[in-house]
């Protein structure tokens, strides 16, 4: 039968004869390539597997905080929902209305600080130092505060939408000043009074170099030299900037990348030099703003870079009774929080007194995180950046909330004593916390090993008992299920993670194969889906495999069972009751498969996956719970080698993981073609692949950027270098040396760096989450194109 073809169609059992014979009609006549359908009141649906879970979106009740995961530059920020923090005695809770983005935070995320740098400051290794808000709560011994007064402050953690400081970092602000004017006050002007005021003591009629002066502290300095009668020779690094430092009442601006910037200086000053330089600048730039200085100057440091590496200075310029200050504003409110108080009033007071103005600003929303970042990475931006909640509107969440199971409750674990089912006791449930775990299988006790992994869960902390009994027999069952409800807690969580695997094709096997294998699979299932419907189940998770979205020669029995296994899921899910269908990939290092090394390779290959160790396929646990979606496949997959491998794949259903596939790109991964290649046309097509991830960074046409061009010359800075290094890294899957701006590095030198890190560097596929989802075709079918792009 080579021309036969299948295809399924549901229908609800309210249709009528007449619709179901129309839609078969429709379905044969526009011969569509769709093998499943189902037909609702709303329309249409097919099939399509979704590669990745769906994004989490904040709500408004959320309490939201900036992090990052381990790895990873500005791609690897993100929102998560928090607990708000308590607060302590002395402390101050606000609910903030708009926060400052600083320099710290972009050199932090790009992975640019040392730890010193984090652990030596009041925020530490939080994101955010600033910001405005409205008082929400008072911990003891707060006096001169009130719940609902408008204030800003320094605050750990800023760039959250709820923040708990020390009182001595809080100030109310004037009422004529909005939040977001606020919020660009508290570092620049308290950093500008403390190094002008309070450390160089600026005098009337003194010069005073102020370097990088369009950022937010370069223009508080502005404003407080130039009240102070000071002569403001200022620098920056663009024409616009340049431009708008005259308009901020700069007397004399100059090209802060132009290092005859120190000649100028003298020229401007008859030679004498100037009296205090506030600097940001490092390296050479550094040295010749510290040969600028006139006998009794004062060099106040703001930049952390030469700090940190411990660069050396000559200490030949500081003879004539030169002054050095090194300025790290975020240690002072953990230091000295009298002094930090001091500085706060003195701000609040000339604000209120209108001696000092909001700076310029840009506001952007945590929905726009991204451009954030980008802008004060780029330094493309005048003035300060601030992020506002904005209500939490369109903000994607970063990562799922932790899962934490209960102590006082009871989770049961059917194939729990050996196998995956085994490690999925204490490497995920013990690890979150269950307190007490019962492990069910056919020998109970007596398995193999069993008084071992009991003393490992006990050591982990929760209280264990093993059962011995058929999980597919409701007697057996029922009978385990009254003994832990006597003796441990309540019942919140079920693991079902027994399997029989019995290979056969079909022609073989027989009415007693099938039973075997679905027996305790589907068997066990549907028992405990029944006798626990009066316990109080959270959490109900079964084991299936990716087989069941692939097939798999030989197991149709197996492939029949987990199929079964995930739509008992769907049907809990339902019904209002937790679920959720976990289809794994080869699994390494536990279960079935790790013990018949064979068959692990055979499927790895069918699959186009590389078999994965189980602490890692249990790591993903937690995101696909928090999903919400009742079925999930799990495997790290190269999909071009799959798409070789499975005809499968060409179906409909899989159009989105493979539809951006190209034809050229379907037999191998991207760095297995280029190794493939001459090493002409590789090197050739390197080049490309570097120019249009700096063209991304950089926001230009790649076909813009010289190859044979330093990159520095086209605006990159070493931010930038280290992003493009981890957007190369991730593209092409190998581990390449960090570039470095200063060697005149270009797309082709990268070009070649990473032809020779081809040849040994690692080529992993991808661990990926898929959902399966029914579309609704756009359109009846028999009014129009049955398989037109479906409405997400």
């Amino acid at each position: 039968m080579p021309r036969l073809s299948l295809r399924l169609l549901h229908f609800l059992s309210t249709s009528t004869p007449g619709e179901r014979v129309q839609r078969i009609a429709g379905e044969v006549a526009a011969g569509s390539v769709e093998t499943e359908v189902v037909w609702t009141p709303d329309g249409r649906h097919v099939p399509r597997l979704r590669r990745g879970l769906p994004p989490r979106w904040a709500k408004a009740s959320d309490v939201l905080s900036l992090s990052k995961s381990q790895s990873g530059g500005i791609e690897a920020l993100g929102w998560e929902a928090v607990t708000p923090a308590a607060v302590g005695p002395g402390q101050v809770e606000i609910e903030v209305q708009a926060a400052g983005l600083n320099f710290r935070d972009v050199m932090w995320a790009m992975g640019l600080l040392p730890e010193e740098a984090l652990i030596d400051g009041f925020a530490g290794p939080t994101f955010g130092l600033e910001c405005a808000g409205i008082v929400r709560s008072l911990g003891p011994g707060v006096a001169d505060l009130a719940v609902g007064d408008r204030v800003m402050a320094f605050a750990p953690a800023s760039l959250s939408s709820r923040v708990v400081t020390i009182a001595e970092a809080v100030v109310r602000i004037p009422s004529h000043t909005s939040f977001a004017e606020a919020a660009t006050i508290p570092v620049t002007f308290v950093t500008a009074i403390y190094a002008l005021g309070h450390l160089a003591k600026l005098a009337r009629g003194e010069h005073v170099l102020i370097h990088s002066a369009s950022g937010g502290v370069g223009l508080a300095a502005i404003q407080y030299a130039k009240q102070h009668g000071a002569i403001v020779i200022a620098t920056a690094g663009s024409e616009v900037r340049r431009s708008f430092l005259q308009l901020a009442g700069a007397d004399y601006v100059l090209d802060s990348r132009d290092l005859a910037f120190a000649d100028a200086v003298r020229e401007f000053t008859g030679g004498h030099g100037v009296d205090i330089v506030l600097n940001s600048l490092s390296g050479e730039a550094m040295e010749r703003s510290i040969d600028v200085l006139k006998p009794f100057g004062r060099f106040l440091e703001l930049g952390k870079r030469d700090l940190y590496l411990n660069r050396r200075i000559h200490l030949r310029p500081l003879r004539q009774n030169i002054s050095y200050f090194a300025i790290d504003i975020d240690q002072l409110p953990i230091r000295r929080p009298d002094l930090a108080r001091l500085l706060l009033s003195e701000v609040s007071a000339a604000l209120t007194a209108g001696e000092i103005r909001p700076l310029a600003h840009r506001i952007v929303s945590f929905a726009e995180l991204d451009d954030a970042f980008r802008l004060m990475q780029s330094s493309s931006h005048i003035g300060k950046l601030l992020l506002v909640p904005g209500g939490n509107d369109g903000v994607r969440l970063r990562k799922p909330p932790e899962v934490v199971l209960r102590r006082d409750g009871t989770y049961l674990v059917t194939g729990g004593i050996d196998g995956f089912g085994y490690e999925c006791a204490p490497r995920w449930l013990a690890a979150h916390g269950a307190g007490s775990i019962a492990l069910v299988s056919r020998r109970g006790p007596a398995t193999p090993g069993a008084e071992a992994r009991v003393g490992e869960l006990a050591a982990a902390g929760a209280e264990v008992r093993v059962y011995q009994g058929d999980v597919a027999d409701h007697a057996s069952l029922a009978a385990i299920l009254s003994v832990i409800r006597s003796n441990q807690p309540p019942l919140r969580g079920v693991v079902h993670a027994a399997s029989t695997i019995e290979d056969g094709l079909a022609a073989d096997i027989d009415v007693a194969h099938v039973h075997r294998v679905l027996h305790p699979k589907i068997g066990g299932a549907i028992a405990l889906d029944t006798l626990t419907r009066d316990d109080p189940i959270e959490l109900f998770l079964v084991f299936s495999s990716a087989t069941t979205v692939i097939g798999a020669p030989g197991q149709g029995a197996y492939v029949a069972a987990n199929t079964a296994l995930e739509a008992l899921v769907r049907q809990r899910r339902a019904a209002g009751r937790p679920g959720l269908a976990v289809a794994w990939g080869p699994i390494e290092d536990a279960g079935h498969l790790a013990e018949r090394p064979d068959t692990l390779a055979s499927l790895s290959r069918r699959l186009g996956a590389k078999p994965i160790p189980a602490e890692q396929a249990l790591a993903g646990l937690t995101a696909m719970i928090a999903s919400g979606l009742p079925a999930v496949a799990f495997a790290e997959t190269n999909w071009a080698e799959a798409r070789r491998l499975l005809p499968i794949l060409s179906a409909p259903m899989f159009s989105e993981n493979l539809g951006k596939i190209s034809p050229t790109a379907i037999d191998q991964s991207l760095p297995d073609r280029l190794a493939a290649l001459e090493p002409e046309e590789a090197l050739a097509q390197l080049k490309t692949i570097v120019a249009e991830e700096a063209a991304t960074i950089l926001r230009l046409p790649a076909g813009s950027i010289d190859p044979l061009r330093p990159l520095s010359e086209v605006g990159m800075d070493s931010l930038m270098a280290v992003e493009l290094r981890l957007a190369l890294e991730s593209r092409l899957r190998v581990d390449l040396p960090l570039v470095s701006l200063a060697e005149g590095t270009s797309v082709a030198s990268i070009a070649a760096r990473l032809a020779g890190a081809l040849a040994t560097g690692r080529r992993d596929g991808e661990v990926v989450a898929l959902g399966v989802r029914h579309e609704l075709a756009d359109g009846e079918l028999l009014s129009g194109n049955p398989d037109r792009a479906a409405a997400e």
